[in-house]
């Protein structure tokens, strides 16, 4: 005869519970410092992962030069072309309709041999808006008629110093100091005190009114080139920055976090046993859960604190190097904290959540199966694939609808994705194990102990499965958009090309503006010698970096409307442009200069004659032509023109990318003349054959680019 006597109900207090709490943590603590070489894997992973939070804030947060490399501390930058002597009736005109505005006077200064001039102007460093465009580096300010600071940029290119004579545009400068644009390092411009431009070829306002202000302002000296005003604010370009850079630190963390759970279920198989001891003793599951999930929120707080620490005096350790990388300074202050700490946060979460699915399995085994060591019979699979199949499915469905801007939706789809990849993971293990009778010994010992050790092995292996789509994922997005995108390109030519222009690049804002003074000649054109002698220098140069020869580039030329002096030599060429109505007045938008599609041009690209239609006015390798005309007559009057789109013609700023066909140029009577000529190198050019080939240009009068 068996007897069994009921236990009585033990009524636990409030303090016991509190005891209770208190000597589980300190045991799970004291197990960390015991085991911490188990959790090492886990630990480094989310050290580098928050460390590379930090940094990463830090960079993406400062890589985009601010608005203030060009509008200083102003919210509006209005550009007037040709001022001349009228600069104070321009400046009276625009604080009356601005209010309080800040004026910097420019003058191109030529640089031989080059098609990019430097910029002189006239800016007070302590001005209420642009202070933020000067840094003193070295020296001081010029503050005398006849004083003048430099870039370092400048002073390497004219060979100057502190002390040094500058003879520019007919004056003698002395350099006093070496300064920068603080918010823009590539900026290469010298600087005078204000009031020491005599006759300014550009005015610069700067004001805090809006942009409708500034479209209605009408400078009665000048006419307006340009209007630029702040967009959005500098505070919700970093939410967004920093938003990118915490959606990709979740996909990070959650790849650290499989691994996680991988590394928490072997650490539960580890302590089966000791788990087992403290349920004999009397604890419950709930405690027993709660050693796992402490020893989580440890790993977690550890991680945590250690990367967020690394990651700081990583960022003040690089930050002069990010400089250079990105061109301006950088304040390391300058820091999203509130991303910091949500960083910190997500490596904890991280922790923690992947300590639960152990500490649940740990806590439902019974205490006789847990002292003997054994580890749980695998549970069958298929319970969790429906579920699996719908959340990565669902995960699947919310990526599509991101459209890649979408923060919520892309986080949702991917931990979605991740939750179904891990539940799905189980049984490809079973099908895997299942179908290896006649593979070796090895593999089927191999997929036999994964078998057996599921809940970690599907961990695993749904990690791996994230690592390798996302890296696939990465690969595809990256080559539609090659794909898509024709315009894509590393520069304004080829590491192994180079142009000398006669005068300029048309397609720049120094180009067609400067061929008289520089190519001699009429106002209708260059002088016929000037053109051979610099086709002379281009041969001379393509000689020596051992090309084949130099192709020809010319412009489109309307030869029936005859230049008069002081008007810009450009006002003949043939122009595509899209038009336009601005206040009631027709007009067009210049959008490039094509150059003449000789079959010389053609046959360099490897462009069939075959492949050009017979209707085609216009071949290009530019997207976003359409509707574009050709301004040939110089009375702004454009003309529908077909226009034919070209894979094989370069994607270079400076090459050419948009051609007049020949049928065009008999259509329209336009004629052809000579720009530049193209040197191809079979080798990438190297900076001494660069500075070879300027110092030719120079003494010839032409330039390179």
């Amino acid at each position: 005869m068996t007897a069994t006597i009921t236990p009585p109900a033990i009524r636990v207090t409030p303090g016991a519970r509190r005891t209770g709490r208190r000597a589980i943590t300190r045991w799970a603590w004291r197990l960390l410092r015991r085991e911490w070489r188990q959790q090492l894997l886990v630990l480094s992973l989310l050290i580098v992962a928050v460390a590379a939070i930090v940094v990463g804030l830090g960079v993406v947060v400062n890589v985009e030069s601010s608005d203030q490399a060009v509008l200083g501390t102003a919210m509006t930058r209005i550009d007037v072309a040709s001022p001349g002597s009228n600069i104070n009736a321009d400046l009276a005109a625009a604080r009356q309709a601005l209010g309080q505005v800040e004026a910097i006077e420019h003058v191109d200064v030529p640089v031989p041999g080059s098609v990019t001039p430097i910029d002189l102007r006239a800016q007070d460093p302590h001005g209420t808006f642009g202070a933020a465009m000067l840094g003193l580096v070295s020296g001081r300010y010029p503050s005398g008629p006849t004083q003048v600071a430099v870039t370092s940029a400048v002073a390497t290119t004219f060979h100057l110093q502190i002390g040094s004579d500058w003879p520019a545009n007919g004056r003698t400068l002395r350099v006093v100091g070496i300064v920068e644009n603080p918010k823009n390092l590539s900026d290469a411009f010298a600087l005078v005190a204000p009031g020491q431009l005599s006759s300014p070829s550009r005015l610069t306002l700067l004001t805090d009114a809006g942009g409708s202000a500034a479209e209605r302002f009408r400078p009665p000296g000048g006419s307006p080139m340009g209007i630029m005003s702040n967009g959005s604010s500098a505070a919700e370009r970093q939410r967004a920055q920093a938003l990118g850079v915490l959606l990709l630190a979740t996909i990070g963390l959650t790849f650290i976090g499989l691994l996680a759970v991988a590394g928490f279920t072997m650490m539960a198989h580890r302590r089966l046993r000791a788990l087992g001891m403290i349920g004999a003793i009397g604890a419950t599951d709930r405690q027993v859960r709660r050693v796992m999930v402490v020893n989580g929120a440890a790993v977690g707080l550890v991680g945590a604190g250690v990367g967020t620490v690394l990651g700081l005096v990583a960022w003040f350790a690089l930050r002069s190097a990010f400089e250079h990388l990105v061109g301006h300074r950088i304040d390391p202050l300058r820091i999203p904290w509130w991303a910091v700490i949500a960083g910190a946060a997500l490596a904890i979460v991280t922790a923690v959540a992947a300590s639960l699915w152990p500490a649940r399995s740990a806590a439902r085994m019974s205490i006789v199966a847990a002292l003997s060591g054994r580890p749980a019979p695998p549970r069958s699979a298929h319970r969790f694939a429906l579920l699996g199949i719908a959340l990565a499915g669902g995960g699947f469905v919310l990526l599509v609808l991101a459209h890649a801007r979408h923060t919520a939706l892309i986080v949702s789809g991917i931990l979605a994705t991740t939750a179904g990849m891990l539940l799905l993971a189980p049984v490809g293990i079973r099908v895997l194990a299942a179908g290896i009778g006649r593979a070796p010994v090895a593999v089927r010992l191999a997929l036999r102990d994964l078998a057996r050790f599921q809940a970690r092995s599907g961990a695993a292996l749904a990690a791996a499965s994230l690592a390798v789509g996302i890296a696939a994922t990465i690969t595809v997005n990256a080559s539609a958009q090659q794909a898509a995108d024709h315009t894509l390109s590393s520069g304004n030519l080829p590491t192994n090309q180079m142009v000398v222009w006669l005068a300029g690049n048309p397609n720049h804002q120094d180009g067609p503006a400067s061929m008289v003074a520089n190519a001699g000649g009429t106002a209708s054109g260059p002088d016929p010698a000037a053109v051979a002698a610099a086709q002379r220098t281009a041969e001379a140069i393509a000689q020596s970096l051992h090309a084949r020869g130099v192709l020809e580039l010319d412009l489109p030329i309307n030869p029936n409307i005859d230049v008069q002096a002081g008007q810009p030599v450009g006002s003949n060429y043939a122009n595509l442009g899209h038009p336009i109505i601005e206040n009631g007045h027709h007009g067009y938008s210049l959008i490039a200069t094509p150059y003449v599609a000789t079959p010389a041009v053609l046959s360099f690209y490897n462009v069939p004659a075959a492949s050009v239609g017979a209707n085609t006015d216009i071949l290009t390798s530019r997207v976003g032509l359409s509707g574009a005309e050709l301004i040939s007559d110089g009375r702004a009057t454009p003309h529908p023109v077909t226009i034919q789109n070209l894979d094989r013609l370069p994607a270079y700023s400076s090459a050419p990318t948009t051609l007049v066909t020949e049928k065009a140029m008999r259509a329209f009577g336009l004629t052809a003349r000579p720009a530049g000529w193209l040197v191809q190198s079979a080798q990438p050019l190297t900076s001494a054959q660069i500075r070879d080939a300027q110092h030719r240009a120079a003494a010839s009068g032409v330039r390179t680019a």
